[in-house]
């Protein structure tokens, strides 16, 4: 009996019924079964953890930071009532952009139907964008180098690349992509960058701010006086506007989907926190999951403890 991609009688998957016995009767197997089951739930279990510390000892999350993408408490800054004090710009390293009245910014979350993108007002900066959009007030942007490089395949034009930065402990400021290949396409006049970093940083795995979203809307919040931001859901599966503290909490942080990525309970806190912070803004509307966030003022809180000097 053959079936499928099977070679020979009462083969199966390429492997004969005595093969097939002598891999289950094999303790090593099972040995790296049990390593494989450990390492999942060790790295949940720290989720988990890192979620309860973010409710009763915020100021400590950063100790557990795998990525080390949130501040230490010794370089946390001083909060202001303006979030793009946050960061700072990259002015020697970042093309020449024009000022600009009011954008449209799209993310690929499930709550932005990609169809309307048609309709929206221009001009519109198309974050991770899969597709090329038909219409001419498009600039497709990301900080990513991988989609980066889908962009040139499929001739996604303009560009705008943002480049995030960091201060490593010893007080050294790095440029992520010196010497990187993306510096060889730079000199095309349809690809332009943006360099920036977030202050108080003493290390970020890949710059910072992270994420290609939330990296762009800082970038436009420097050259735009109005930003309408649709599709911002960061893998939520629910809108915590309309949910309770504890579901917020523990679904909007702890996303056992994600876990396999150590960096994404740290990019959520960062995603979360802006997102409230920037739709206090007048400069910023945000469309999506991650807007309301204002009812959840105790998550917002204990974010500030992560991020800010108290």
């Amino acid at each position: 009996m053959s079936v499928g991609s099977d070679v020979g009688e009462w083969t199966y998957r390429g492997r004969t019924p005595w093969s097939w016995v002598k891999r289950l009767l094999n303790p090593l197997n099972y040995f790296k079964l049990v390593l494989m089951i450990r390492a999942i739930w060790a790295r949940r279990l720290l989720v988990i953890w890192i979620a309860l510390l973010l409710q009763f000892r915020p100021g400590s999350v950063y100790r557990f930071s795998t990525q080390k993408v949130l501040p230490d408490k010794r370089f946390r800054l001083q909060k202001t009532l303006d979030p793009m004090d946050d960061f700072e710009i990259d002015r020697e390293r970042t093309s020449e952009l024009p000022q600009l009245d009011a954008v449209s910014l799209t993310l690929v979350g499930p709550t932005f139907d990609a169809s309307l993108a048609e309709h929206l007002p221009g001009p519109i900066y198309a974050v991770n964008w899969p597709v090329k959009l038909d219409r001419q007030d498009v600039v497709y942007a990301t900080t990513d180098y991988t989609i980066l490089g889908a962009f040139l395949v499929n001739e996604m034009f303009p560009i705008l690349f943002v480049e995030g930065n960091w201060i490593d402990a010893q007080g050294n400021y790095i440029v992520r992509d010196a010497g990187h290949w993306v510096e060889d396409y730079l000199d095309d006049p349809r690809i332009n960058r943006l360099s920036l970093y977030r202050k108080g940083n003493t290390h970020a795995n890949g710059g910072a701010p992270p994420t290609s979203g939330l990296a762009v809307m800082v970038a436009l919040g420097f050259l735009a006086n109005s930003i309408d931001v649709y599709g911002w859901d960061f893998y939520l599966d629910f809108t915590p506007a309309e949910d309770g503290y504890w579901k917020s909490l523990f679904n909007g942080f702890v996303n056992f989907e994600m876990e396999s990525q150590p960096h994404h309970i740290e990019f959520t806190m960062y995603n979360w926190h802006y997102a409230y912070r920037f739709s206090q803004m007048p400069q910023f509307n945000i469309h999506g999951r991650m807007n309301g966030l204002e009812k959840h003022q105790g998550i917002n809180d204990r974010l500030d403890k992560v991020f800010y000097k108290f």
